[in-house]
């Protein structure tokens, strides 16, 4: 079978919006790129080339729930759809209005950890959900909930060691995500597909059925004791850290936890022989125990433990703790949350209302649904930054791209392979 030809064409990546071209006067002076917040402009002619800076920009971040992406891809994937038999004219209202203020520049909704590992339990729809928040990522992700919280145990220790109260507002957005925040989007998203090892998915599994075990054994334990003072199991949930990380059965992460804090004692000049010691005065110090990671995930756990001394019977599902996770990890960094109603509501209850009022992040779920719509609403309000975008992108950029999970489809069949380049 003879070779054929492989022949690139460097002016298709010029693309539109076109306009004459200064040197030329060809009408072929498209968008070559958009990157590093610099628009660049090539004719397709001469290859006269043209480079301008763009404006700064704040994006806001809206963080989804896994259930929020799923209610999406269930609308917009036809084969989900087909096997699901169910519309909800919402998510796709809701899609509609998240991407075009995405593609405005004016917010991105993070990838994260834990949306990749909740995706994975179904392979026959994880790709689907991977393309989905990618898309609306625009290459930004969270970065691990423990990650984020040493970075605000390395605020509370040097907080602790120099006498200061920490200021948690040290600890920016850009340092609990991977990713140009507040860059625009370029024209072109790269994706790749690294795989998995063997087991991968029945191991996790394996661990979330474990995790939910312990939940389940929590739970009744909170039953039996009836009662208990808010600040009282507060107190208890947030001490939780210390208790396993000084206990007789440590996890690795407790492990490295406790080398890490001996290594910056170290390097202040401790000696070898109190470093142990004065780690675990760090750890049960108000500045460990007040890092809003630990904070809100005692205060979660305090609020599931008064529902199960209530009379609760049901116990809370398997995605409970990642919901503890991410939203004690992202909340203070986030501009918005879309989470699932059981939490929605733990987080309206006092005293854990007065706590999350501290910070900026609205709240929403599907009881809200429509307050969501009225803020998104609310996030479109410069024509003159909506004429910029098209006048970099082109006039159909702003389209909603309903077809993404139908493309995602057709181009896995037609091409399977581990490497996608997606527009």
């Amino acid at each position: 079978m003879p070779e054929l030809p492989f022949v690139f064409d460097p002016r298709m990546l010029i693309m539109g919006p076109f306009h004459p071209c200064p040197k030329c006067g060809q009408p072929l002076l498209g968008t070559l790129s958009v990157s590093d917040n610099v628009h660049t402009r090539r004719c397709r002619s001469c290859r006269h080339t043209e480079r301008k800076r763009l404006p700064p920009l704040q994006k806001k971040m809206i963080y989804l729930d896994q259930m929020v992406l799923s209610g999406i891809a269930k609308e917009l994937d036809p084969v989900w759809k087909e096997s699901t038999r169910r519309g909800d004219g919402f998510w796709v209202e809701a899609f509609d209005r998240i991407e075009r203020l995405v593609k405005l520049q004016l917010i991105v909704c993070p990838n994260s950890p834990i949306h990749k590992v909740e995706s994975s339990y179904d392979e026959r729809y994880e790709p689907m959900l991977r393309r989905l928040r990618e898309h609306l990522a625009s290459g930004v992700s969270f970065r691990f909930h423990h990650e984020v919280y040493m970075e605000q145990l390395w605020e509370a220790f040097d907080a602790w060691f120099t006498g200061r109260d920490p200021d948690w507002d040290r600890i920016t957005r850009v340092k609990v995500i991977r990713g140009n925040l507040d860059r625009w989007s370029d024209r072109l998203h790269i994706m790749v597909d690294m795989g998995r090892s063997p087991g991968e998915i029945d191991n996790r599994r394996k661990s979330r059925d474990r995790a939910h075990e312990g939940l389940r054994r929590l739970w009744e334990h909170w039953a039996s004791q009836g009662p208990v003072p808010f600040d009282e199991r507060f107190q208890e949930e947030r001490r939780g850290v210390v208790t396993a990380a000084l206990g007789p059965d440590r996890k690795p992460w407790h492990i490295r936890l406790m080398r890490w804090l001996e290594g910056c004692l170290k390097e202040r000049g401790v000696p070898e022989e109190t470093r142990r010691q004065e780690a675990e005065r760090f750890l049960q110090s108000e500045a460990a125990l007040s890092a809003p990671e630990n904070h809100l995930g005692a205060l979660l756990f305090a609020a599931l433990g008064r529902r199960a001394a209530s009379g609760q019977k049901r116990v809370p599902d398997r995605g409970t703790l990642n919901d503890i996770k991410f939203i004690s990890a992202y909340l203070p960094y986030c501009d918005a949350m879309f989470i699932d109603n059981e939490f929605a509501q733990l987080l309206s209850e006092q005293p854990v209302a007065s706590e999350v009022e501290s910070y900026p992040t609205r709240i929403f779920s599907t009881r809200s649904r429509d307050d969501f719509l009225a803020y998104l609403g609310t996030l479109e309000d410069d024509p003159t930054h909506v004429e910029r975008v098209v006048r970099t992108y082109g006039e159909t950029w702003t389209r909603p791209y309903r077809a993404i999970l139908e493309d995602e489809r057709s181009r896995r069949t037609a091409s399977p392979g581990s490497r996608e380049l997606a527009e």
